[in-house]
């Protein structure tokens, strides 16, 4: 990762495949036991990082490798999930609409904003070749 977490505690690359949202899971959790954070937070970090990694294993096509890195400092954990697929910027997709019934739910397209209301700020940035979008989220 070229900049931001540059220096991260912790840091994976994986090749894209399914098995790819597990392992990093499995290893963040892992990097992440010793700060013994609240049941809530590895919560939510589970479900930003599960999103996050499986939309670039599902749409990322040309994409063959991912990164994750986090950082556990002061009140929050920082991860970044870089991709060195085509450019995207999933922060720029309009939302769906709201919906009452689930014949008018549309199907996908709510993992983005969860994301948002998870975490403490979200962002994306085109790093040489590759995508990067970066969470904070509140430790405490």
């Amino acid at each position: 990762m070229a900049d931001g977490l540059a220096n991260a505690s912790f840091a994976i690359t994986l090749p894209k495949g399914e098995a790819a949202v597990e392992h990093a899971r499995l290893a963040l959790l892992d990097y992440l036991e010793p700060f013994a954070l609240d049941d809530r937070v590895i919560n939510r970090i589970e479900v930003v990082l599960e999103e996050l990694v499986s939309n670039v294993v599902r749409h990322a096509a040309e994409a063959d490798t991912l990164s994750v890195a986090a950082e556990r400092a002061g009140d929050a954990v920082t991860i970044a999930v870089e991709d060195n697929g085509k450019p995207f910027n999933p922060f720029a997709m309009s939302e769906h609409a709201t919906f009452n019934t689930l014949d008018d739910a549309q199907l996908g397209g709510l993992g983005i904003p969860l994301i948002k209301r998870l975490s403490r700020s979200a962002r994306y940035e085109r790093v040489g070749d590759s995508n990067r979008v970066t969470l904070e989220i509140a430790a405490a």
